[in-house]
C-alpha cells in the first residue's frame, strides 16, 4: 500500500536519494513515527518508510554517504564521487551469471519534474512479492482467558505460553515447519491478547475457541478490522506487479517445450528478459524470484493432474547454485517430477541439497554431473538412493533396476493371509453389523454392545506410513496434496508415546455407556467400505481369548471370549453436505464376551486412527489382488470353520471345571487344524506321537503331508 503525506517543501536533495534496491540501512523496527524534513525513503517492498531519520542528522548523511545511491545521471566517470554513484561491483545471487546488470534504479517517470514525493509504485522486489501472492494485511485476533490461567502466575503474565500453546495447537501434529502457524505479533491489553497472523492462519487459530489452556477456557475471536487493514486488502495489485507477473509468465512459456514435457530453467541468471528486470541485483530480489516464479506456474493450471501430464522433467542446470534453499517451492510445485536436471552447479555436499531429501518420490532420473559432491563426496550415490525409493537413472548411469525396485517393499517373509479362528460365527456376525451401525446409529450401537463396564479409548498415530496419494493409488489423488489435519481428534486422543501426564491418560479413558456415547458424538460422522462389496479393503483377524470376568459371577474362573482386530479405512463426512471431506485408515481392536442385550458384550474396544496408508499391505503375495472380493473371499478361506472340523461346543474355551491342561491342548489341535487343514482326530494324533510339541508336530505333517489320505483334510 502507499501512502502519500505532505510533499516536502523543496526538491530531493540528489545525493540523498535512496531506493529499495540500495544497501543496507538502519532498522525500522521502532513503530510509526512523526515524519521529519528530508529525504523520502522506501522500504524494501517500495512503501514509504515513515521511520526514517531525518536528513539533517548525522547519522543519515553517514548511511547515506555510505550507501549504494542512486546514479540518476552518470554511471561511469563518477564512480568514485561517494553517494550518487553506484556501486559497480557485481552481487552475486544464487542465479548470477558471469556479468550481472547493476541495480536498477526508480528516479522519477519521464517529464514529470514538478512531481516531489515518491513514486507511485513498488520495486522489483516488492513486485515480486505482489507476484507470488504476498503482501495482505495480517489477522488480528482476540483471546480471552490467559488472566484465570495459572499461567498467569509467570513472570511474564503467562504471554510466552500461551503463544507458544496456540502455535502448536493450531500447527496439528503433522505440520512441517514450513506449514506452521507462527503468531507474528502478540500484546496484552487489560483481560485480553492481541495477537496477529496471516490470513491463511486466521482460521487455524480461531477453531482453538474454548479450548482449555492452563486450567481455564480460551474465549477467540476475530477482531474488528482497522480502516488501514481493510484498505490493504482492497488495494488492486501496482502495475508494476502486473508487469512483473506478465514477463515472468512470458519467460516461462518460452522456456516451455511441450513436445519433451520439459520446462527448462537453466541459466536464469543469464536470460536478458530477467536481468532486465533487475532480478538478481541482489539476494533480497533473488531470494523472492522462485517463490515468484513458481507461484505463477502454478496458476497455469487448473489441477494438479493437468500439472503432472504437463510437466514431466526440470532443468536447473548452470545456475551456480551452492544449495536448494532458494529453489525449494519447486518441490511443491512439481512434486511428482520424473526427471530432474541440476548439473553444472556448485553442490558440493548432500546437506545442500537436504531440503529435497524425501521429496519427489516419483523421480526416475536425476544429473548432478559438473557438481564438485561428485569428488567431495564419494557417498552421495547411497544416499541418493535411500532419498529417492524409485530413482534408476543417476547422471545417465542406471542405479537401480525394475526388478530391485519391485522388490524393495517385499518382506524378508511372505506376506500370509489373515488368521481368524471364529466360534461360532460370533465374530463375523458382529462385525457384519457393527461397523454399518456405527456409521448411521451410534446411540444404538452403545445400548446394544456396551454396558457400565465396558471401556473405549482413541489414539491418532502420526508416524504411520502413507500412501502415496501422486500415485493414483489412494482415494486421495487428485485432492489437495496436503494431508488432512487431526484437529477434530487431537483433543481426545490417547498416544501413550505423547501423553505423559497421568491424569491427562485417565481422563481420556471412557467407562460405561454414557462416557461413550458422548466420545462418539465428537467425533467425525464416517462412511466404511461395504464388507461384502470391497472386501479387499478390510484385514480382520479373530482369536479366542480365555478367562475373561464372567458378568453373571456363575464361573469363578471365568469365560472364554474373542479378540477380533480389524483394519481398514473410512471416508470422513460433513453431515451437512453429505460429502467426504478426507480418507483415513485405522485399526481397531475389540475383546468380546458373553452378556449385554444382544448376548454379546464389548469388554475393551481400542481404535487408532492413522493417515490413509492403502490396503495393498495385507494381499498375500502369493494370491493377485482380486478385481472384485466376494463375500467369502474376505474371511480367510485356507482356515477351516469350527462347523468344518465338527468342534463340540465348548472346544477349546475356557469353561468351569474344565482343567487348564485340557484346555491348552484342545486349543493347540485348533491351531494345528487351522494350520494344515487337517480335522481334529488327526491333528490329536500328530501332536501325541511328538509329545504335544508343537513345532515338533508341524514339522512332522510338513514331511509327511503329501503321503496322507483324503480324509485327514477338512474337506
Amino acid at each position: 500500500m502507499q501512502r502519500h503525506s505532505t510533499p516536502p517543501a523543496g526538491p530531493r536533495g540528489r545525493g540523498s536519494t535512496r531506493t529499495a534496491l540500495d544497501g543496507p540501512r538502519a532498522s525500522h523496527r521502532g513503530g510509526i513515527q512523526k515524519r521529519r524534513g528530508g529525504p523520502v525513503k522506501t522500504d524494501k517492498d517500495g512503501d514509504l518508510n515513515m521511520d526514517a531519520g531525518a536528513a539533517g542528522s548525522g547519522a543519515a548523511r553517514g548511511r547515506a554517504t555510505r550507501g549504494r545511491g542512486d546514479a540518476p545521471k552518470h554511471t561511469n566517470g563518477e564512480a568514485g564521487r561517494g553517494r550518487t554513484a553506484m556501486n559497480t561491483g557485481a552481487p552475486r545471487g544464487l542465479f548470477s551469471g558471469a556479468a550481472l546488470q547493476k541495480a536498477i534504479a526508480r528516479g522519477m517517470a519521464a517529464g514529470d519534474a514538478t512531481v516531489r514525493g515518491p513514486r507511485a509504485g513498488v520495486s522489483v522486489e516488492g513486485a515480486l512479492g505482489e507476484a507470488a501472492g504476498r503482501g495482505r494485511a495480517d489477522a488480528e485476533i482476540t483471546v480471552r482467558g490467559l488472566k484465570e490461567s495459572k499461567a498467569a502466575a509467570n513472570p511474564d503474565g503467562g504471554l510466552k505460553d500461551l503463544v507458544a500453546f496456540l502455535e502448536r495447537k493450531a500447527s496439528g501434529t503433522e505440520s512441517s515447519a514450513r506449514d506452521a502457524v507462527k503468531i507474528k505479533k502478540s500484546y496484552q491489553k487489560n483481560d485480553r491478547v492481541i495477537v496477529y497472523v496471516t490470513r491463511e492462519d486466521a482460521p487455524k487459530i480461531l477453531r482453538l475457541n474454548t479450548f482449555t489452556f492452563a486450567g481455564a477456557p480460551l474465549a477467540i475471536e476475530m477482531r474488528h478490522e482497522s480502516a488501514v487493514a481493510q484498505t490493504a486488502k482492497a488495494v488492486a495489485p501496482s502495475e508494476d506487479a502486473v508487469a512483473t507477473r506478465q514477463k515472468l509468465t512470458d519467460v516461462l512459456k518460452r522456456r516451455y517445450n511441450p513436445e519433451l514435457k520439459l520446462l527448462d530453467l537453466s541459466a536464469l541468471g543469464k536470460d536478458p528478459d530477467l536481468v532486465g528486470l533487475g532480478t538478481f541485483a541482489k539476494e533480497s530480489t533473488t531470494s523472492k524470484f522462485f517463490p515468484a516464479l513458481m507461484a505463477i506456474c502454478d496458476s497455469l493450471f487448473t489441477d494438479d493432474q493437468q500439472k503432472r501430464d504437463a510437466v514431466v522433467s526440470v532443468s536447473l542446470a548452470d545456475n551456480e547454485l551452492q544449495t536448494v534453499k532458494n529453489v525449494t517451492t519447486l518441490a511443491q510445485t512439481f512434486p511428482d517430477l520424473k526427471n530432474l536436471d541440476l548439473s553444472n552447479n556448485k553442490f558440493e555436499t548432500m546437506g545442500a541439497l537436504s531440503p529435497w531429501r524425501w521429496k519427489f518420490r516419483s523421480l526416475h532420473h536425476l544429473v548432478l554431473s559438473g557438481n564438485p559432491i561428485e569428488k567431495v563426496d564419494s557417498k552421495y550415490k547411497d544416499d541418493l538412493l535411500r532419498w529417492y525409493p524409485i530413482l534408476q537413472l543417476l547422471n545417465t548411469v542406471q542405479v537401480r533396476t525394475e526388478e530391485e525396485i519391485t522388490s524393495r517393499g517385499k518382506l524378508p517373509l511372505p506376506v500370509s493371509g489373515p488368521s481368524f479362528r471364529d466360534e461360532g460365527q460370533i465374530a463375523e456376525n458382529f462385525v457384519k453389523q457393527f461397523f454399518p451401525a456405527y456409521d448411521s446409529d451410534r446411540n444404538a450401537l452403545v445400548s446394544g454392545f456396551y454396558d457400565t463396564d465396558s471401556v473405549f479409548s482413541y489414539n491418532i498415530n502420526t508416524s504411520a506410513p502413507r500412501a502415496p496419494p501422486q500415485q493414483g493409488q489412494g482415494p486421495n489423488a487428485g485432492e489437495e496434496a496436503k494431508a488432512p489435519t487431526w484437529e477434530n481428534y487431537i483433543k481426545g486422543s490417547r498416544n501413550l508415546m505423547k501423553i505423559n501426564h497421568l491424569s491427562a491418560r485417565i481422563s481420556r479413558v471412557h467407562v460405561g455407556q454414557e462416557s461413550i456415547r458422548q466420545r462418539w458424538t465428537s467425533l467425525p460422522a464416517t462412511r466404511h467400505p461395504s464388507l461384502l462389496e470391497e472386501g479387499r479393503k478390510w484385514l480382520i483377524e479373530c482369536h479366542s481369548v480365555p478367562a475373561l470376568a464372567d458378568p453373571s459371577g456363575q464361573s469363578p474362573a471365568g469365560v472364554g471370549g474373542l479378540m477380533v482386530m480389524v483394519h481398514g479405512e473410512f471416508d470422513e463426512m460433513n453431515v451437512a453436505t453429505g460429502e467426504k471431506t478426507a480418507t483415513r485408515s485405522f485399526d481397531r481392536t475389540f475383546i468380546l464376551g458373553p452378556g449385554g442385550a444382544t448376548g454379546i458384550r464389548v469388554l475393551s474396544d481400542i481404535l487408532t486412527y492413522r493417515a490413509y496408508g492403502g490396503h495393498e499391505a495385507w494381499v498375500p503375495e502369493e494370491v493377485e489382488p482380486p478385481v472384485a472380493a466376494a463375500p467369502a473371499a474376505q474371511a480367510a478361506a485356507p482356515v477351516p470353520t469350527a462347523a468344518q472340523l465338527q468342534a463340540p461346543d465348548g472346544f477349546g474355551v475356557a469353561l468351569e471345571g474344565k482343567p487348564a491342561e485340557q484346555l491348552g491342548r484342545e486349543q493347540m489341535m485348533l491351531e494345528m487344524s487351522s494350520r494344515t487343514r487337517m480335522t481334529l482326530q488327526y491333528s490329536q494324533m500328530c501332536l501325541e506321537e511328538k509329545g504335544w510339541e508343537f513345532d515338533a508336530a508341524f514339522a512332522a505333517f510338513e514331511a509327511v503331508k503329501t503321503n496322507l489320505p483324503p480324509d485327514a483334510f477338512v474337506p
